[in-house]
């Protein structure tokens, strides 16, 4: 856990069995901290591929961005060896999320280049924060909606692979 953060954790409800992040009061009462370990743990490569789908690709793009200032799709193509159009869905996709801002510059002999620079670390971590969180609840959804059904059909789907012992993707 990072220093600038302040103390979590994961809380049952002693009276109602009710499991929240963060937040120790529920039905009147504190609720119990438990030790929660992850499934696995996260790296900041996993978090931005999983999360914000930022591929390997996308990663390098960034990091050059960071490394000139700003630059074109096309200067950035050309120093990472890359097809344009593929740093073009990266930048966008980049841009979308809020790592990168995007704007036009007008060009001496007529038209503009859309020219992309990086967000500021703060921006970035703030808006980071914001669609992890978001993430978070729509996962925390998703989990609380799973029933004996659900599972019970993931399994069979899973089954139907070809394997002899049934396992579950959380992937899909």
């Amino acid at each position: 856990m990072s220093e600038s953060r302040t103390e979590s954790g994961v809380y049952v409800c002693d009276e109602c069995g009710e499991v929240s992040f963060g937040d120790p009061s529920c039905c009147d009462e504190s609720a119990s901290a438990v030790e929660a370990t992850p499934v696995e743990h996260p790296d900041l490569s996993g978090v931005l591929r999983e999360v914000f789908g930022i591929s390997e690709t996308g990663l390098k793009v960034c990091l050059c961005l960071m490394e000139d200032g700003e630059s074109t799709a096309a200067d950035i193509a050309d120093r990472l060896g890359i097809d344009r159009s593929t740093v073009g869905r990266q930048l966008n996709h980049l841009t979308d999320i809020g790592v990168l801002d995007k704007r036009q510059r007008l060009l001496k002999e007529g038209g503009y280049v859309h020219v992309y620079s990086p967000v500021p670390v703060e921006e970035v971590r703030r808006r980071l924060t914001v669609g992890l969180l978001a993430w978070t609840d729509e996962a925390l959804d998703i989990v609380e909606h799973v029933n004996r059904e659900k599972l019970d059909a993931l399994a069979r789907a899973d089954g139907d692979a070809g394997d002899e012992q049934a396992s579950i993707y959380w992937d899909g």
